[in-house]
C-alpha cells in the first residue's frame, strides 16, 4: 500500500502540484482523485454522506474504506454555505481530497489547490501545465450569455447546473479579473434569492 501511495504522489507531483503562499507543497483535487482511482483501482470504496444540512450549510463527511466496509482507512470533512452555487458538490470534493490527504496522498499540505481557490488565497503552479493560466482565453460574448441564462434559470438546481457547467471558466475569470468574477457570482446569488423568495410567497 506504500508503494501505491508513492506512486500516486509521485504522478500529482508531476501532474497537479502547487505551491502555497507558505512554500509548502500542495495537490490539486482532480490530479488525486483521477491518480488515486488509477493506481487503486476499485480497492478502495469512497462514500460520501451528509452529515447535516440546514438552511445555511452543508457538512459531507467522506470515508474511504477497504473492501470490508468496517474497516475505514480514512474520513473528511467539508463545510460549505448553501448561498454557494454547486455548493453540495464542492463540499462533495473537497471532503474526499482532505480524506485523500489523511490517507497519505499529499505532499506537505492537507489543503487542496482548490480549497485554496475558494478561500481566494494564491497558489503557484510547480508544473507548468496550470490549466486555468493566464494565457488561456475568454471573451465578454461568453460572460454576457452565461448571465443571460443565469437571468432567466427558472430554478436553482438550474443555476447549479450552470456554474458546474462553466466551471473551468469561472475559474479562469477568477484568477484574471477578480471584479468580473464577483459581479458573476453576484449575479447567480441574486437570482438564487429570487427564485427562493417567490416560492415562499
Amino acid at each position: 500500500m506504500k508503494e501505491k501511495i508513492k506512486q500516486v504522489n509521485d504522478l500529482c507531483a508531476a501532474n497537479g502540484a502547487y505551491i502555497n503562499q507558505h512554500g509548502k507543497k500542495t495537490v490539486s483535487a482532480w490530479s488525486k482523485i483521477k491518480y488515486f482511482r488509477e493506481v487503486f483501482g476499485t480497492e478502495f470504496g469512497i462514500n460520501c454522506v451528509i452529515q447535516e444540512h440546514s438552511d445555511r450549510y452543508v457538512i459531507m463527511k467522506c470515508i474511504i474504506t477497504k473492501s470490508d466496509p468496517e474497516h475505514i482507512v480514512a474520513t473528511g470533512y467539508s463545510k460549505q454555505y448553501r448561498d454557494k452555487p454547486g455548493y453540495l458538490e464542492i463540499a462533495e470534493t473537497f471532503a474526499i481530497t482532505r480524506a485523500l490527504s489523511f490517507m497519505g496522498i499529499l505532499l506537505e499540505d492537507i489543503t487542496s489547490k482548490e480549497e485554496y481557490d475558494e478561500l481566494e488565497i494564491p497558489v503557484q503552479s510547480m508544473n507548468g501545465k496550470d490549466t486555468t493560466s493566464a494565457d488561456t482565453r475568454y471573451d465578454d460574448s461568453i460572460i454576457n450569455e452565461l448571465v443571460k441564462k443565469v437571468h432567466y434559470a427558472p430554478h436553482t438546481a438550474k443555476l447549479d447546473f450552470l456554474w458546474r457547467a462553466n466551471r473551468e471558466l469561472l475559474d479562469q475569470i477568477k484568477i484574471k479579473d477578480l471584479a468580473t468574477y464577483n459581479s458573476i457570482l453576484n449575479k447567480f446569488n441574486s437570482k438564487r434569492d429570487e427564485i427562493t423568495t417567490q416560492n415562499e410567497v
